[in-house]
């Protein structure tokens, strides 16, 4: 058995239940299809994922959110020319 397709993968997504994802880039069709399912994307997040995740949970992580940890805290905002 080979590789997944684009089309197995997203099935295999929404097949184990999920309905979030936090990703740092996705394709116009995934993001469709996937929204199309129920899955919520919150996309073109860069940076630390434990930093993404506490403000996901928070409420207040966004699509283009660059989050980066520095010492004790957690720096984020918006990257610079994202609309």
């Amino acid at each position: 058995m080979g590789p997944l397709t684009l089309p197995q993968r997203l099935e295999q997504i929404t097949s184990n239940g999920v309905d979030k994802v936090i990703c740092g880039g996705i394709d116009g069709f995934s993001l469709n299809q996937l929204g199309n399912r129920g899955v919520e994307i919150v996309h073109d997040v860069i940076g630390e994922a434990e930093v993404a995740f506490n403000l996901f949970m928070k409420g207040r992580l966004r699509p283009g959110f660059c989050c980066e940890r520095r010492g004790r805290r957690g720096l984020c905002g918006w990257r610079r020319g994202y609309k």
